[in-house]
């Protein structure tokens, strides 16, 4: 038996993003739909198809389905000679010019070491004073550390040591009128099922310092945590994102009884959520929220808020039409400004068993019609990861800064952050930005230095892949249009 809040997504309905790959052989329905769409010969090139059917055919034991040796090899032959022998060239073309100056500039601490990793970054207004700071999430530090430019200068400081900080969101969880932060961790950020994450709540004291409490651990590994008040008592709680990985990972909604008890409830028990967002979707004064599954899923999911705490019911909005999409990313915004919320997907993820860039990464934007999604794609990007929708050139409509997690660069040269130009009808030019640093797993807009101009300040995760290219935290700051890049 399932356990209550099981989530089948294979069995759910949905708008596909692209249309269902053609030419899928008939044997895959039988051997790929018990966990996922069957993919196209194409999205895959022909020496990574033996490899990919040695490892699926592990799991298909491992999980009892129908196998049958002669069947399965006769499956793979068909995929090995309908797939490509390579892809053709994938970054991207015709990139026009920045369009904007800016200062590129290192910020905060020195890297530890020779690959930094930054887990996340996470804009808050901490000290109240209107200006957001960054929570920066540093894997090899093993902190939550604040970012800030202060006294003309950029200054970093610990907030709490945590081995592999995911997320740090504010709220006033004990209703003192202090800024508290909920903080989840993956524990390691490598691929793992071993229950080693966990949630922090961090009590403010009122004086800038907090005090640590643990809320749930030895849980599948935490790669996202939001707060909200989803049963509608006035308290927020937690809803919380676990990754986990081949076989552990869900969504639990951990509901605030009293400041220091927390009852936990299983939403979903689905390996691979990635991330979420807290929104009323369907206007009728609950909270809502949406979360993208990536691994064999690739789905973005809405979790309707039946209200007084009766539950959530599920449906996915949006989903990849094959399992090796590589999710990487989304964001809610209104992109268009016509006061719906549309939503940003990346695809690009490339720190699989297949390191491989693929001619399908890049970015989507899924535009809000009546509750239904309407896909457009933006940008085609190898190892395309974030995506931030802010206003950069101070033309009053919203651009879209992109950045890329690619650790080939040495094979395949191409920019690691680029911005969409947002021509105030939704045309959109794609401009080139910076090459160096490489592999840019985070991203944030806003104006960090008050100068009434927007910064962007990304953050390397430096896994895989040459040296040479290497960076921890990275601004560009006082983006304005036209001019010259200035290194300090």
């Amino acid at each position: 038996m399932r356990p209550r809040g099981w989530l089948v997504l294979v069995a759910l309905g949905g708008s596909a993003i692209e249309a269902r790959g053609q030419g899928v052989p008939p044997l895959a329905e039988k051997y790929c739909t018990s966990c996922h769409l069957p993919p196209a010969p194409g999205v895959m090139t022909r020496e990574h198809w033996t490899q990919v059917f040695g490892f699926m055919s592990v799991w298909i034991r491992e999980k009892n389905l129908p196998y049958d040796q002669t069947e399965y090899s006769r499956l793979l032959s068909e995929y090995l000679a309908e797939a490509p022998e390579r892809f053709a060239s994938t970054p991207p073309e015709g990139l026009a010019p920045a369009g904007l100056s800016f200062t590129k500039a290192a910020l905060g601490d020195a890297p530890r070491g020779a690959r930094p990793v930054i887990t996340g970054l996470f804009p808050a207004d901490l000290d109240g004073d209107g200006r957001d700071e960054i929570l920066v999430g540093d894997n090899d530090a093993g902190r939550l550390s604040r970012l800030a430019f202060e006294g003309g200068a950029w200054r970093e400081e610990t907030v709490f040591e945590v081995s592999g900080p995911s997320r740090a969101v504010v709220l006033d969880y004990d209703g003192d009128g202090h800024q508290d932060l909920a903080v989840g961790s993956y524990g390691d950020i490598r691929p793992s099922d071993s229950l080693i994450g966990s949630v922090w709540l961090l009590r403010n004291r009122g004086d800038a310092t907090y005090d640590p409490q643990p809320v749930l651990v030895d849980c599948a590994r935490v790669s996202d945590v939001k707060a909200g008040d989803f049963n509608g008592d006035g308290k927020p709680d937690l809803l919380v994102v676990q990754f986990g990985w081949r076989k552990s990972g869900g969504v639990l909604w951990l509901e605030q009884v009293s400041p220091t008890q927390f009852v936990s409830h299983a939403i979903a028990d689905v390996n691979g959520a990635l991330q979420a967002e807290v929104l009323d979707y369907d206007g009728d004064g609950a909270l809502d929220f949406v979360v993208l599954f990536s691994q064999e899923h690739e789905s973005l999911v809405l979790f309707r808020n039946l209200g007084g705490g009766k539950g959530f019911e599920n449906r996915i909005l949006a989903r990849a039409p094959h399992p090796a999409f590589g999710s990487s990313g989304f964001s809610a915004v209104d992109l268009d400004r016509d006061g719906d919320v549309d939503f940003l997907w990346t695809n690009g993820d490339m720190m699989d068993e297949i390191p491989l860039a693929k001619p399908y990464h890049g970015l989507r934007w899924l535009e809000n019609r009546d509750g239904e999604l309407v896909p457009h794609e933006l940008l085609r990007m190898p190892a395309c990861y974030r995506a931030v929708a802010h206003d950069l050139d101070g033309d009053g409509d919203l651009d879209i800064a992109v950045s890329s997690l690619h650790f080939q660069w040495d094979l395949q040269d191409f920019p690691s952050l680029v911005w969409l130009e947002n021509d105030g009808r939704m045309g959109f030019t794609a401009r080139r930005l910076i090459d160096a640093p490489a592999n840019l797993a985070s991203l944030v807009a806003g104006d960090f230095d008050g100068d009434g101009l927007p910064d962007l300040v990304a953050g390397g995760m430096h896994v895989p892949g040459p040296l040479g290219r290497v960076g921890r935290i990275t601004g560009l700051l006082g983006l304005r249009p036209a001019g010259p890049v200035k290194e300090p």
